[in-house]
């Protein structure tokens, strides 16, 4: 079975390339986007099996996204570094895959989404 393709979504470049490595080493097909709306952009134009996403972002963030992304949806990690910040609650109801907490691990991140890729698939 191969590994699930990913959208990574943030407005901090450094976060996106970190992720992406993490990805990029364990086999997954990765694309990038810095804010919800580009990420919109992306999953209308490809097949994206999983999105890992920020909440926080500049021109359209990460809840705003999930709540507009098309069908059938890919499977959605939402990451956060601003946890006591942000309406959870929002969140919960958008529906989510997952909700990741930064600083997270690489294994952290690759069990979600390989969780999430055969949730989907």
């Amino acid at each position: 079975m191969s590994r699930p393709s990913v959208l990574v979504v943030d407005d901090e470049a450094g976060m996106r390339q970190t992720v992406r490595d993490i990805l990029d080493a364990a086999g997954h097909e990765v694309a990038e986007a810095e804010n919800g709306r580009a990420a919109l952009d992306k999953v209308a134009e490809g097949d994206f099996d999983v999105v890992v996403m920020d909440v926080r972002m500049p021109h359209m963030g990460g809840l705003e996204a999930l709540q507009e992304i098309g069908e059938p949806p890919p499977e959605v990690i939402m990451m956060t570094a601003y946890a006591a910040e942000i309406d959870m609650e929002a969140i919960v109801e958008a529906r989510p895959f997952a909700i990741l907490r930064k600083p997270f691990s690489a294994r952290r991140l690759l069990e979600l989404v390989d969780q999430a890729g055969h949730q989907r698939g």
